[in-house]
């Protein structure tokens, strides 16, 4: 879902070396983590008898709520699941559109994440738990061998490539970017993508060229500015890159924010090699939700063998959907009152909890802080220290707005004059990025075909809030003749090529109630705030007096946007929920928790 484009074929240096995205602020292996629990058959944690079966909330049914929940309940605690939303999912969200009696018209929307990276290992641990892996594909990403072909819209001339030849034009401006600016001391690229890679990964190489990079104050730039001060790019080429890349996809809305936040993902391999997921996304917290351990190979402590996390919250809220937390209130004697709000009996109710998981966007937790009247404020304000209010208040999120259709065929395959029909294309006018996605050569139940007219960021983004009388229809219309007259040589006439029954969905995050944004993107000066946020969850452990309340989310993590960053930051909880109960990692798994000394982000 990250705004930060992919890159080409020809940009993936260190392919063969299978990088792994160990984050460098803190790079803990949790990938290894969570294979050597595999390979000795035991939960991530253990918590003493006297707590089994010990109840702790998880506030949100993301994945991070879910792999958060499905391991605690591993562990033998008992997890309690609530969602304000009537779903599963969260960001992971796969609208069915089309034809329901028909699935060869029939098509998954992801509404929100869609691709995901391989080097991002510990959500591919997840996917292969699930059985979801054998039922994927390469994304075809602009540029990529898995795309048939490419056209790039720049100052309204068209450029036709196909998979990843890149025409000179892109690859001169891929080469500037790779092979020269990331390159230079102190980013030293190919140096940290060797460290991360498996056969060869090197924390302490990591974190020495990350440190250096911190120290000399390259959190006091935003993108924008790196290129104009650091690579010294003229200011043709720092056009061309943000409308278009190097054919792959524009960077310009990520210009305003931090440098820091776009190398975090180039150096692990986050923006390159993609998956589809062709059951869906949310199929992944949905099977966490509805599965049981056993049926994925997993131990279970204390509970019986078909014991779900659904199963466990159920017995407590017969509908944990719709269930909105408005107040979070620790008590003197370190318990939670947390205030249930039930959005669909508009009732309410109150809940006590030694402990507490906050997966949803911390903006929507500032919110809370002013529901209920001043009291409940005041109450609040303890929830965390005012070091970390502020970073939570200016956290800073994207925008993310998404227009699709379905189609009644992949029409694009044809080829038309010796070129395909149509192709993944990159505009720098309105719709921006627009992919095409075939469902067919998946073994799932929607088998049909359907295009993202339009995928936009930030300002492109909130260009499709407006028309608020009708918007889908306006918004599709605007896209398909754009792209009509992008393809005006072949005579496309998307309309001719849309699905027969209800064809188009549209979102956009900022729209979104319990989300209000897409992803967290840091600004320049930010890097403190998202310390003290990622952090958070060894609040109390050095003192003995670990706080039940704990944060988690892709915006906990360093980098916003990606699954992995919602995974990793979850398995943070799950290792201070065992610490909380009086337990921890078992000696031969340490856990983040364990290594928290050695590896712990650098304070500025």
């Amino acid at each position: 879902m990250s705004a930060i484009p992919s890159r080409s074929q020809g940009a993936q240096r260190l392919l063969n070396n299978n990088v792994t995205a160990l984050i460098p602020d803190f790079p803990f292996h949790y990938a290894w983590y969570l294979l050597r629990a595999a390979m000795l058959k035991q939960p991530l944690g253990r918590v003493p008898e006297e707590q089994l079966g010990a109840q702790v909330l998880i506030v949100g049914a993301g994945v991070s709520g879910l792999v958060a929940a499905y391991e605690a309940m591993r562990m033998g605690l008992h997890p309690i699941v609530v969602e304000a939303s009537g779903r599963i999912g969260g960001r992971l969200y796969s609208h069915v559109v089309g034809d329901r009696n028909d699935p060869q018209n029939r098509v998954i929307c992801e509404l929100g994440a869609m691709r995901f990276p391989k080097s991002g290992k510990a959500l591919m641990h997840y996917f292969d738990k699930v059985g979801m892996s054998t039922n994927s594909a390469d994304f075809p990403n602009p540029g990529s061998p898995a795309a048939p072909s490419t056209v790039v819209d720049y100052k309204n001339e068209q450029t036709y490539y196909e998979r990843d030849n890149l025409p000179d034009k892109y690859r001169r401006i891929e080469d500037m970017f790779f092979d020269d600016f990331l390159a230079q001391d102190p980013i030293r690229f190919a140096d940290m993508e060797a460290a991360m890679s498996e056969g060869q990964v090197n924390q302490d190489e990591i974190k020495a060229i990350w440190n250096t990079i911190l120290r000399a104050g390259w959190d006091g730039l935003s993108f924008y500015a790196a290129m104009v001060e650091q690579a010294k790019w003229s200011r043709e080429d720092i056009d061309l890159f943000g409308q278009i890349g190097f054919g792959t996809g524009g960077w310009n809305t990520d210009y305003p924010n931090c440098f820091l936040e776009v190398l975090r993902v180039l150096y692990t391999g986050l923006d390159t090699n993609h998956t589809l997921m062709y059951d869906g996304s949310s199929e992944l917290p949905q099977r966490l939700w509805s599965g049981t351990p056993a049926s994925f190979g997993d131990a279970l402590v204390h509970w019986p063998a078909d014991t779900t996390v659904e199963s466990l919250t159920r017995r407590e809220i017969a509908d944990p959907l719709n269930q909105e937390v408005r107040q979070i209130i620790r008590l003197k004697n370190g318990t939670f009152d947390v205030y249930l709000h039930d959005n669909k009996l508009d009732s309410d109710t109150l809940r006590n909890f030694k402990s507490v998981v906050y997966t949803p966007h911390v903006r929507i937790l500032d919110k809370f802080r002013y529901m209920d009247g001043k009291e409940r404020f005041t109450s609040m304000n303890n929830l965390l220290p005012q070091a970390t209010w502020e970073a939570v208040m200016y956290t800073h999120y994207m925008q993310s707005a998404k227009i699709f259709a379905t189609t009644r065929r992949p029409f694009w395959s044809d080829l038309e004059g010796g070129r395909y029909k149509m192709s993944v294309t990159l505009s720098d006018r309105l719709t921006r990025g627009t992919y095409l996605l075939d469902y067919g050569p998946g073994n799932g139940v929607n088998k049909g075909s359907g295009m993202f007219l339009s995928y936009t960021w930030n300002d492109d983004s909130l260009k499709f809030l407006g028309d608020r009388s009708a918007p889908l229809p306006s918004h599709v219309q605007l896209c398909t003749t754009l792209l009509d007259t992008v393809y005006a040589n072949t005579q496309l006439n998307l309309a001719a090529e849309f699905g027969m029954v209800d064809p188009f969905v549209e979102i956009n995050w900022e729209d979104e109630p319990f989300y209000l944004c897409a992803f967290k993107m840091n600004l320049p000066g930010q890097y403190e705030y998202q310390r003290l946020l990622f952090s958070q969850f060894m609040s109390g452990v050095k003192e003995g007096e670990p706080d039940g309340f704990i944060l988690s989310g892709d915006d906990i993590s360093w980098t916003g946007g990606w699954a992995e960053g919602a995974v990793t930051t979850a398995l943070n909880a799950v290792n201070k929920l065992a610490v909380t109960f009086g337990g921890g990692a078992f000696e031969n798994n340490p856990g983040p928790i364990d290594q928290w000394d050695a590896l712990q982000p650098l304070q500025l």
